[in-house]
């Protein structure tokens, strides 16, 4: 002992560092148990949902009351040294129960979020996409719909028709999307809107709009007749043209597909006492375009619409199997409806 306190009295500066080392080693040892989540966590994998703007305080608190870190200052002091603690980002991930909170910084840092994915078919209102976001739990139907009804990042989204209730509807781009679970609605709803317009440069479309001197929302509007109209793509641009040779004629547009918008479900049968109810988007009632598209069109529609086959129809009808028969009079129009009705 007598041996030791001399040596230290002749080598302090070594003796004073020895001793630091000796308590940062101990500390060391104190955070790596303390870092063992082992014996406090269950067994299994557990979602942990970190959102823009959580604090290493706020993070090693919420995974302590899950169960997934035993002390949540060792987490602090321990994410500090490692350097991790502005690298924890914004996600869902899965994290297993039992890992020691080094192993939990790296899958925070590691940015590998849990994704979702959700298909939107081509003829979806706004209302449809919300039951299907809210179907698939990725959020709220309500809210959806509330967002969607005033958003309008481009201006050919932009209207003044107060019977638009969706200043969306028609620009949420029908197609498989995958995106990080952390999406909430408004993410969602902008990622369709954005899709829309990145197909509508990259299909060339929006520089045929401009050319030829239209408006894509109007294009977008009878798209959106069309899409729910036809069953088979390749009748697209004759449903198109009809429409089209309607419109040209100043004759009402006269689609069904208008008043199962005001009806706001599918019915089987549209009948006349449907085609009398007074609403801006009745096309039996009103002239023109209705006030804004009734559907997300997809692709092939939104170029029929740009492109509607000239002919000389004026009326179609659907037949059984989905197809329809197109007439170039009233009288034949009739004939073809009896014809059908009578399986021939």
């Amino acid at each position: 002992m007598k041996f030791c306190l001399e040596w230290v009295k002749k080598n302090p500066y070594t003796a004073g560092a020895l001793g630091l080392v000796t308590v940062f080693l101990f500390l060391m040892l104190i955070f790596a148990l303390l870092g063992s989540n082992r014996g406090f966590a269950r067994p299994g994998k557990y979602p942990v949902r970190i959102t823009q703007g959580m604090s290493t305080w706020d993070i090693s608190t919420m995974l302590n009351k899950k169960g997934l870190v035993r002390n949540p200052s060792a987490f602090r002091v321990v994410a500090r040294m490692k350097g991790m603690a502005d690298k924890l980002q914004a996600g869902l991930y899965l994290v297993e129960g039992g890992l020691n909170n080094v192993a939990i910084m790296e899958v925070l840092c590691s940015g590998k979020v849990q994704m979702e994915s959700i298909t939107v078919p081509e003829g979806y209102t706004v209302k449809e996409v919300a039951a299907l976001i809210e179907a698939k739990g990725l959020g709220s139907a309500k809210k959806f719909k509330e967002l969607a009804k005033e958003y309008a990042p481009y201006e050919y989204m932009k209207t003044r028709q107060t019977a638009t209730v969706y200043k969306a509807e028609g620009f949420l781009f029908p197609a498989k999307y995958d995106f990080p679970a952390s999406f909430a609605e408004q993410d969602i709803l902008a990622l369709m809107v954005r899709t829309f317009h990145e197909e509508m440069e990259k299909s060339g479309i929006l520089a045929e709009v401009k050319k030829r001197d239209l408006h894509l929302r109007n294009v977008i509007n009878l798209a959106a007749m069309v899409e729910k109209e036809a069953v088979f793509e390749e009748e697209q641009s004759l449903i198109a043209g009809v429409f089209q040779k309607r419109l040209d004629i100043d004759m009402p547009i006269q689609s069904d597909t208008t008043i199962q918008y005001i009806l706001g479900e599918q019915h089987e049968i549209i009948t006349w006492k449907d085609t009398e109810i007074q609403h801006p988007f009745n096309t039996y009632q009103n002239y023109g375009l209705p006030p804004g598209p009734i559907a997300s069109p997809g692709l092939s529609a939104i170029k029929a619409a740009l492109n509607p086959k000239q002919t000389d129809y004026l009326y179609f009808v659907a037949e059984k199997d989905g197809h329809h028969r197109f007439s170039m009079n009233y009288a034949d129009h009739l004939q073809a409806i009896r014809d059908i009705e009578n399986g021939n």
